[in-house]
């Protein structure tokens, strides 16, 4: 249970995910501690330095601890992988290292990856398929997280970015067609996403909860990614005369292999808490509002 006294610390606060818990109305009756490398954050750790990550877990005494540190550009982890290696595993392993060194046991929630599926089905906890460096790198961080007391949240997001940093797929599909640039949206490529404001309500609720184990967090129905883009850009009115489908082979630049179907199963998530997902085109719709805002 967190109430007032609990302390929740965001590692990796300042990126797309982490500018929206961190700034949201997310854990308000909680001290929010903000790790990142922005000049507002509480912290500037760096993760690979386990004595620092103990010092910092020392000093704030955090019941939560919300792992976002990642380098999740797929392409730029295949051309280098020790990149990938030190960002997505050494960080994790670092922080559960400091963590076993602590008196007390804080709960770890680590953001995974939908990544780590390639289909045909619905793919529940147990089917993971690993198609490029990053799935294998982020696939590696979740053996590590599981050491301590943990959830592994495998998901995907999309929705207005809060920060100069990254931008969501959303961002990339609006940015196009308000500038009217001719894009190609994949058409063979199918996933699940939620909107970052329903990952982020979720993912109190698992800091709440504290169930232990992997769990898939995505819309309980899925599309392709060159739907998704349609729907969005319907949600929004935007022109779509200069948005193309295309099969993923088509694209070009791509150095990583990307999975086809990364649709979850997502009832394990839905039997622990006893309620519905959102479904994918109600997601699209609540994400273009803040486009209109």
């Amino acid at each position: 249970m967190l109430d007032s006294n609990s302390r929740v610390l965001i590692l990796g606060s300042y990126g797309l995910l982490g500018s929206h818990l961190s700034s949201g109305p997310y854990f308000q009756e909680c001290t929010r501690i903000l790790h990142g490398r922005d000049v507002e954050s509480n912290f500037r750790v760096d993760l690979l330095d386990t004595s620092k990550v103990y010092k910092m877990l020392e000093e704030t005494r955090p019941n939560v601890i919300l792992n976002l540190v990642g380098v999740t550009d797929v392409d730029r982890c295949e051309q280098f992988p020790d990149e990938a290696y030190r960002g997505n595993v050494r960080t994790v392993e670092s922080l559960v290292t400091a963590m076993s060194r602590l008196s007390y046991e804080p709960f770890l929630v680590h953001i995974s990856t939908d990544q780590v599926y390639d289909g045909p089905e619905l793919c529940a906890e147990g089917s993971v398929t690993l198609r490029n460096y990053y799935a294998f790198s982020k696939y590696a961080a979740e053996l590590i997280a599981k050491r301590t007391r943990c959830a592994v949240l495998r998901t995907n997001f999309f929705g207005k970015s809060r920060t100069g940093l990254r931008n969501s797929l959303s961002d990339w599909v609006f940015q196009a067609l308000t500038n009217r640039e001719k894009i190609k949206v994949v058409q063979d490529i199918f996933f699940n996403p939620l909107s970052l404001g329903s990952v982020c309500s979720l993912i109190e609720r698992v800091a709440e909860k504290q169930p232990q184990g992997i769990y898939n967090l995505g819309a309980r129905d899925g599309m392709s990614k060159a739907d998704f883009a349609f729907q969005f850009a319907q949600a929004l009115a935007l022109p779509v005369s200069e948005m193309k489908r295309a099969r993923a082979s088509e694209v070009t630049g791509l150095r990583a292999a990307r999975p086809k179907d990364m649709r979850m199963n997502v009832s394990k998530f839905e039997r622990f808490f006893g309620e519905k997902l959102p479904s994918l085109p109600n997601e699209i719709k609540l994400a273009a509002m803040e486009y209109l805002q």
